[in-house]
């Protein structure tokens, strides 16, 4: 797309360390040549930034330390009238972001919600707009130059009618109508349940209101019937001594549907991590009843009936009594044993090495499984949520190796590489076909743990082969 720059200077007003990252992140994974990216904190630094170096664009978070709304968008405005402005919002900030995009911001972006592609559209786009709407405030000299040469739809219609005076081919091609069967329409006939009177309200207020009017975001008709949504900002003009509205029309339809299906990713994804932690929640209580019937109440029922029989046989009453303190202490063994396979263990206190020695400890003695333990990393740096995190999946994957496993030898390695700590899981077990298994609570689990931290997950295993769990967590 014509427009764009190259190579780009672009400025980030931002507060949030974390969306500063984010956005570089993805501007640097574009298509686009970046030259430099600024950074301003505060809206004074961004002013000062502004009149010191050569910006191409900028990006401005409407929620800053001295800046608020559209306060923000209202400061800046002065020294980046020339400059595309695309705006940084949360979900909640929407409303603000079509006010300020009426008010001459060319795009909005919700955090969180778009990727390298999506960016670099908006990127191309705010710049193509914003080059077309700088052409609009030019001399009517050159009006029919960029009217008929523009690449994207623009008409003229009647202050009074609404009826189209003139159309360039973009808008007759985009529509899908002749020119003489565009030319015989009005406004209100591309517009998604048109109302001529609403139409001719907002011609009015437009009279009033400026030279200029970006009216957001708007619902158009195709000749074929298709629905479109569109971005038009509106100018007026004198066209042959008569007044009259000069519209330029975006399709975003193709960027709408994007934030739509990234929308419905997030929300599928987060449907599967609720009902993996239902699944869970569920398996775990299973577990936990069948191991306080079939074990611990059989030691205790065992226990009742050794105390029992010692009450009415005296000869017997101390051997019984022994025999039955024995199983009751056997009975809180195990009531311990699941309690600390529940309880988030303290690795603030002893630390992510003596804990996972602590649960390879319990597997060694319940199966005598030789495990082996090669743990390379300085623990102080790495942060809580993390160790955790390790621990839980070091605790799954070991549960799923007494089950399903039948191996005799378990290797767990962690360290840092780089920026990211990795941890590996081998095992000498029956293995299985990755491509035809169907992945179980277990390995949902660890996926969505490591997915919290944006990291990866890989799971290497054959039939007969054992099993490799390789997992990936940024250090920060």
């Amino acid at each position: 797309m014509s427009g764009v720059p190259a190579p780009l200077r672009i400025l980030v007003v931002e507060d949030n360390p974390g969306d500063i990252f984010l956005l570089k992140e993805f501007l640097r994974a574009t298509d686009l040549a970046i030259e430099s990216i600024f950074e301003a904190s505060r809206l004074t630094e961004a002013l000062t930034l502004l009149a010191a170096e050569s910006i191409d664009l900028v990006f401005l978070d409407l929620s800053l330390t001295d800046s608020f709304g559209l306060d923000s968008y209202i400061g800046l405005s002065q020294q980046v009238q020339h400059l595309p402005v695309v705006l940084l919002t949360g979900l909640t900030d929407t409303n603000i972001a079509l006010q300020a995009l009426a008010m001459g911001a060319q795009d909005y972006l919700i955090k969180g919600d778009f990727d390298e592609k999506l960016l670099s559209r908006a990127i191309r786009y705010s710049m193509e707009r914003k080059r077309n709407l700088e052409y609009l405030r030019e001399s009517e000299s050159r009006y029919r130059e960029l009217f008929n040469s523009n690449p994207m739809p623009m008409w003229v219609f009647d202050f009074s009618t609404l009826r189209f005076l003139e159309a360039n081919d973009a808008a007759i091609h985009h529509y899908g109508y002749s020119n003489e069967e565009f030319l015989s329409k009005t406004l209100a006939d591309i517009r998604l349940h048109g109302d001529l009177g609403q139409l001719r309200r907002e011609v009015d207020t437009m009279r009033l209101d400026g030279e200029v009017t970006q009216k957001g975001l708007l619902e158009h008709v195709l000749k074929n019937g298709d629905i479109i949504f569109v971005e038009v900002a509106w100018h007026k003009i004198n066209y042959k001594s008569a007044p009259a509205i000069l519209v330029l029309a975006n399709d975003v339809t193709e960027r709408i549907l994007l934030e739509n299906e990234l929308n419905e990713q997030r929300m599928t994804r987060q449907r599967q991590i609720t009902e993996a932690v239902i699944v869970a929640q569920e398996k775990e209580r299973t577990e936990i009843g069948k191991e306080l019937h079939d074990n611990v109440n059989q030691i205790l029922g065992a226990s009742n009936l050794y105390i029992n029989t010692a009450m009415t046989d005296e000869d017997l009453r101390q051997e019984l009594l022994g025999r039955s303190t024995e199983l009751i202490s056997k009975a809180i063994n195990e009531i311990r044993k699941i309690s600390k396979s529940l309880i988030t263990p303290g690795l603030r206190e002893i630390g992510l090495l003596e804990s996972i020695e602590d649960i390879t400890e319990d597997m060694k003695l319940a199966r005598g499984t030789n495990i082996r333990l090669d743990i390379n990393i300085i623990e102080e740096e790495v942060e809580e949520r993390r160790k955790l995190t390790l621990f839980r999946i070091v605790q799954e994957q070991l549960n799923n190796i007494m089950k399903h496993a039948k191996a005799t030898e378990v290797m767990i390695r962690l360290s840092i590489e780089g920026s990211d700590i990795v941890l590996t899981v081998v095992d000498n077990g029956v293995g299985f076909d990755v491509s035809r298994h169907r992945k179980g609570v277990g390995i949902t689990n660890i996926i969505s743990r490591v997915e919290l931290f944006k990291g990866k997950v890989e799971l290497q295993s054959k039939p007969g082969e054992g099993c490799v769990l390789s997992v990936r967590v940024p250090l920060e």
